[in-house]
């Protein structure tokens, strides 16, 4: 029995997405190298494609929805050819290859609504809450496969890094030749620009999607910012040990952060999932204050795991309750702000920790102004706990 393409496609890319957002922390001693550069240009190299994957999220909902998941998705594959490849050209320039991820992140960007999309156009209404949690899962598992492979590339790691994004858009120009692709291109909307203005206004004044953002941004954007920088936490942990050592143990947390996103769904209904993801984030804020007081490996990898875990588990949650509060006609274009606000604070964590480290010799800084930061959202939440489940008007 074969498996649908409304299940198999969507999966297949966001495990891709997963990999190309993850693809250079595992060699980021290589890239140092390169690059001549400390923790604080690596940073900015790390969180680059972030950055335009950030600022793209509603303009590109939008010009989706206008010219169609087919063609939507031929233009993100030439992007991310173009992203992936173009560094090529100067290796050992940092300002190119940061241009060049801001290229691969309108690339990512786009991917993200457009698989979403494409699993709205293709999945019978009863299948789309299992696929979507499966393509959550997917990205999780995707972060992790780097970690897994490009570390037995050698030397090349770095090189093995850039080429994965072409061999991504290989395979998604191969799966375009199985996909129905008729109701693909038929897939085109014409709004009026005051219902587009009226719309956005909306949504961007609504109190209760401005607090999912952030709660995203400290539950994806942590787990994220954790794939990014704990192979160098647990380094500064150990004397005499590598990052590329501990490619394995960043490996296995962003694999516990999959299997919380496969039970999000399950998590999401023992509790009113307002109060499950202030607790969440919470929660997650005191996780991060262990890490900044932890002084060895252990200390390190413990807290690392729950707060993976909890990162995976209020994935349901946050996406469930964002379409719940969204205006029906514009539920792509609510997630995609509140996905872009989620980017923002996973971009900040990952400078605050990244700079932390090359000006203040540790991590243990940017550890603590991150606890902080989730114990503000927290507070701010209880102020809106009792509009969030209103739908915008």
């Amino acid at each position: 029995m074969s498996i649908p393409v409304y299940f198999w496609f969507p999966v297949l890319g966001f495990l891709g997405l997963g990999f190309i957002s993850m693809s250079a922390p595992p060699v980021a001693d290589q890239f140092m190298s390169l690059f001549s550069v400390g923790f604080g240009g690596l940073s900015f190299f790390l969180s680059a494609i972030y950055w335009t994957h950030t600022a793209v999220q509603v303009p590109a909902g939008l010009l989706i929805d206008r010219i169609g998941a087919f063609c939507s998705l031929l233009a993100c594959i030439a992007l991310c050819l173009i992203g992936s490849l173009g560094p090529l050209i100067r290796p050992d320039n940092l300002a190119l290859a940061i241009s060049f991820r801001l290229i691969l992140g309108v690339s990512t960007g786009m991917m993200f609504l457009l698989f979403v999309k494409i699993l709205k156009i293709l999945t019978p209404p009863q299948h789309a809450a299992r696929v979507q949690g499966m393509q959550g899962a997917a990205f999780c598992l995707g972060t992790m496969l780097p970690y897994l492979t490009l570390t037995h590339a050698g030397s090349s790691g770095w090189l093995a890094a850039y080429f994965s994004g072409a061999l991504f858009c290989a395979i998604l120009g191969a799966c375009i030749f199985r996909l129905p692709l008729a109701p693909l291109k038929e897939s085109r909307a014409a709004a009026d620009l005051a219902q587009v203005c009226q719309a956005m206004k909306v949504i961007i004044t609504s109190r209760p999607i401005w607090f999912l953002g952030c709660c995203q941004g400290f539950s994806y954007g942590s787990l994220i910012t954790i794939g990014n920088w704990l192979p160098a936490i647990l380094t500064d942990t150990q004397t005499g040990s590598a990052i590329e050592n501990w490619a394995a143990a960043a490996g296995a947390i962003l694999l516990i952060g999959t299997v919380g996103r496969i039970f999000s769904g399950d998590v999401s209904r023992l509790m009113p999932r307002q109060l499950l993801i202030r607790r969440a984030t919470l929660c997650i804020g005191l996780l991060y204050a262990l890490l900044a007081l932890a002084n060895s490996p252990i200390f390190v990898f413990i807290p690392a795991m729950a707060l993976a875990m909890l990162c995976g588990s209020t994935y349901a949650a946050i996406l469930t309750l964002t379409i719940d509060i969204s205006p029906p006609a514009y539920v792509a274009t609510a997630v995609g702000f509140m996905n872009m606000l989620a980017n923002g604070v996973n971009i900040l964590l990952i400078l605050v920790l990244g700079n932390a480290r090359e000006f203040f010799g540790g991590f243990g800084l940017g550890l603590g102004l991150a606890a902080l930061g989730a114990a503000g959202i927290c507070v701010w939440g209880r102020s809106i706990t009792s509009h969030i489940l209103q739908p915008c008007a």
